[in-house]
C-alpha cells in the first residue's frame, strides 16, 4: 500500500520541498472553520472524549474538515475506555491511525514541528 502524501507544510518543515519542489506547487485547501462542538447525536460518553481530544490538541490544528475523524476517534476511544478487555487489535490501529491524522501522537507532533528539544544542559544552574 502506497504511502499518503504527507502536507506542503510539513515538507515545508522537513525541507522536502527544496529537494522537489515540483511535488508541493498545488496549495492544499484549508478550512477556516472551528472544529466546533461534539455533534448533537453522540452519546455523552463519546462526547466527553471528543472534548478531552480537542483539549489535547494542538491550538489551530483541528477544524471543521477534521469532524469526521474526530468522530471516529472519540467513538473508538470511548469503547476502550469502557470495555478494554473486548477491543480487538483492529480497532487499536484504527483508534491510533485516526489520532495520528489529528496530530495526537508524539511521532506526529514532531512532524509538525511544534516539539522542540530543550535547549542547554537542565543540570547548569547547579
Amino acid at each position: 500500500m502506497a504511502r499518503h502524501k504527507q502536507p506542503a507544510e510539513l515538507a515545508q518543515l522537513k525541507g522536502a520541498d527544496k529537494k522537489n519542489p515540483q511535488r508541493y506547487t498545488k496549495a492544499a485547501p484549508k478550512s477556516g472553520k472551528p472544529l466546533g462542538k461534539a455533534p448533537a447525536h453522540l452519546p455523552e460518553d463519546v462526547a466527553e472524549v471528543w472534548r478531552e481530544l480537542e483539549k489535547c490538541a494542538l491550538p489551530g490544528v483541528l477544524t471543521a474538515s477534521d469532524r469526521f475523524v474526530m468522530e471516529v476517534a472519540a467513538s473508538l476511544l470511548a469503547e476502550f475506555r469502557a470495555n478494554r478487555a473486548e477491543f480487538k487489535a483492529a480497532k487499536y490501529s484504527h483508534l491510533i491511525g485516526c489520532l495520528a491524522r489529528l496530530g495526537l501522537t508524539p511521532a506526529d507532533r514532531q512532524k509538525l514541528g511544534t516539539e522542540k528539544p530543550p535547549e542547554g544542559n537542565p543540570f547548569d544552574e547547579f
